[in-house]
């Protein structure tokens, strides 16, 4: 069978428990996205998709990638921007930095060029669910900022260490936790003389 006959065996199953998604079918919905994609001619479309199913099978990502890095240098951008005072909204910009909208966009598009219900990604309580059980397996996971790079990552190395910044720090790793069986964002800030660790609840955006 082929990823996209496994995904439609799987979308029966679901329509027959009433739309019902158990926690382990997130594993199984970004194993098989993966293996639709690895094939696609035009991969880079779905970085996305290939990040967050690295993330989810790994204890930890230290490996540079074009999307983590991007999350290190966004999130040190906004820290930035929002130094003192701190911006109310600041949580859900780094909410958002963190990607699942994108997330969402990925997974629409590639079911879309294979011929796949949608349903998963355009009813908001399904994306919910899918991002709660998603959460739920990324948790204690942490993405580390890379000690090495490789070349074609270096641009981003360059840019993250040539922003402009208040005081000094860099963001060591990013972490998704449980508070009160809600899901936050976690980093732990380096600095000349301590470290420092900031925590919000991560959102999940309407549409």
């Amino acid at each position: 069978m082929t990823a996209k006959d496994h995904i439609k065996e799987w979308l029966n199953i679901v329509s027959e428990k009433g739309g019902y998604i158990e926690k382990q079918d997130i594993v199984f919905l970004m194993v098989q996205a993966r293996h639709l994609i690895e094939n696609h001619q035009h991969i880079s479309k779905y970085r996305t998709i290939e990040f967050y199913s690295n993330w989810i099978v790994h204890t930890h990502l230290d490996r540079p990638s074009e999307i983590s890095l991007s999350i290190f240098r966004d999130i040190t951008k906004t820290l930035s921007a929002n130094w003192n005072p701190t911006s109310p909204d600041m949580v859900s910009q780094i909410s958002k930095i963190i990607g699942l909208s994108n997330l969402r966009s990925e997974l629409t598009l590639l079911f879309q060029e294979n011929e796949l219900p949608l349903e998963l990604f355009n009813i908001y309580e399904n994306w919910k669910n899918i991002t709660t059980f998603l959460l739920y397996f990324l948790q204690n996971k942490p993405l580390i900022f890379p000690k090495n790079t490789k070349n074609k990552f270096n641009i981003f190395i360059e840019e993250i260490m040539n922003l402009k910044k208040p005081a000094d720090f860099w963001i060591k790793n990013l972490s998704i936790i449980g508070i009160n069986n809600r899901p936050h964002w976690c980093f732990e800030l380096g600095g000349e003389k301590n470290t420092t660790k900031v925590v919000g609840e991560l959102f999940i955006e309407k549409f």
